[in-house]
């Protein structure tokens, strides 16, 4: 069964998954899954846990006007989210308003065609429109206006796996920001530097409890010992290489190896 695009809003968590599968297993689904237009709106994870328990799982149907601010419930709560992680939600549900507020001006210069199940703009209130979804978003993931805009550019101009590393809370969205600058074929080399100096942000559990007190830019969590230092000064020379240096992918590759041979 398909993810409804707002569950996705949420990176998936799949840790855990065997644990959660084998307590199904044995003592049944004990919340159901909630489907809205053929896709599952929440339960991705017991969704996955019921497949590998090889379990027939419990699905409700739910209807809600906004399918995105009802996942936003239902997550926000349960998610211990750092600054950096709200902040690409918050940029995913942005997105989708904006995109939803474009169909629907769309549609008003001319008659729709109804296909049968409701898209997601038809669920989404008219109140919300393109321009004003960053700072209504990040205010309900506790960010910056400012953040959302660097995961917007992390999202958009960057490879994959970088995006997926905020998401696990592997680097900042500042870290990310500054790796997303370069072209793409810089971006690896410098995540795999970022990740290789340990500069991660802190758990989940000794984040404070407003984010908006806390700025990634100018966090300090784990910048100790030689390695780290070092580490961070690498990469700080790495970023100083000019971009029109006609060596600079060379002098890149050089160091991406030199990572992957010294492990």
């Amino acid at each position: 069964m398909q993810f409804h695009e707002a569950a996705n809003i949420f990176p998936l968590d799949d840790e855990h998954l065997d644990e959660l599968a084998e307590d199904i297993k044995q003592h049944g689904l004990q919340i159901p899954i909630e489907q809205m237009d053929g896709k599952i709106i929440d339960g991705r994870r017991r969704w996955l846990a019921c497949e590998k328990a090889g379990v027939r799982p419990d699905i409700i149907p739910v209807s809600v006007e906004d399918p995105i601010a009802y996942v936003m419930s239902l997550n926000l709560h349960r998610r211990h989210l750092t600054v950096s992680q709200a902040a690409m939600c918050a940029q995913r549900a942005r997105k989708m308003y904006d995109d939803a507020a474009k169909e629907r001006q769309k549609a008003a210069g001319g008659d729709r065609k109804s296909n049968g199940a409701k898209s997601l703009q038809d669920n989404c209130p008219e109140a919300i429109s393109i321009g004003q979804a960053r700072d209504q978003v990040g205010e309900t993931f506790g960010v910056s206006g400012k953040s959302v805009d660097r995961a917007a550019k992390v999202i958009k101009d960057g490879i994959p796996e970088i995006a997926e590393a905020v998401d696990s809370n592997e680097i900042t969205i500042f870290k990310a920001s500054q790796i997303v600058a370069n072209p793409p074929e810089l971006q690896k080399p410098l995540l795999d530097a970022a990740l290789a100096s340990k500069n991660k942000v802190s758990s989940p559990k000794s984040e404070p409890a407003n984010h908006k007190q806390e700025k990634p830019s100018k966090r300090k969590d784990g910048l100790v010992g030689v390695g780290i230092i070092r580490a961070n000064e690498a990469i700080n020379c790495l970023s100083r290489i000019p971009k029109n240096d006609a060596l600079r992918k060379r002098g890149f590759q050089l160091v991406s190896d030199w990572m992957k041979a010294n492990k």
